[in-house]
């Protein structure tokens, strides 16, 4: 099975200790979307012409499958969706995403973020950050944040 990570698992060491034996197929975009922080990280539906997030996918096995439901806490806290994604090679791939079922508000961890922004970095979409990582960050200050 494909999946299609857009946060947290977009990095490899994580992914080796959550799904031994995964296989990177390669990065790409997540097109109509923007990356969200309640918490944690979700994606959403975005209008503005363009908008992508980037991602990583990934072959698992129905084993590592069972994992990720259990860590990313299927089916209330994510629920799982198909979706394609356009790889950066060209080809169209299609695959399961999580999607987050129950949003609270709220800041991510700064454990949690810079796992995020180093994933970017080592997947090279660190062009990215600027147009989507710090956004959805500010948006979190900005609805979910201390008073």
């Amino acid at each position: 099975m494909n999946y299609i990570a857009y946060g947290s698992n977009m990095n490899a060491r994580q992914m080796a200790c959550r799904c031994p034996g995964a296989k990177l197929l390669g990065t790409g975009r997540l097109p109509g979307a923007k990356l969200s922080f309640y918490v944690h990280a979700t994606v959403e539906s975005s209008r503005i012409k363009g908008a992508y997030v980037p991602v990583a996918v990934w072959e698992i096995s129905p084993a590592n499958e069972k994992l990720l439901d259990s860590y990313e806490g299927h089916p209330n806290y994510y629920v799982k969706e198909i979706r394609t994604v356009q790889m950066d090679d060209g080809r169209m791939i299609t695959g399961m995403i999580y999607i987050m079922n129950l949003k609270r508000a709220g800041l991510p961890s700064r454990d949690y973020f810079h796992g995020i922004l180093s994933a970017y970095h080592a997947r090279g979409r660190g062009s990215d950050i600027e147009k989507g990582l710090e956004p959805a960050l500010t948006r979190a200050l900005r609805h979910g944040g201390p008073a």
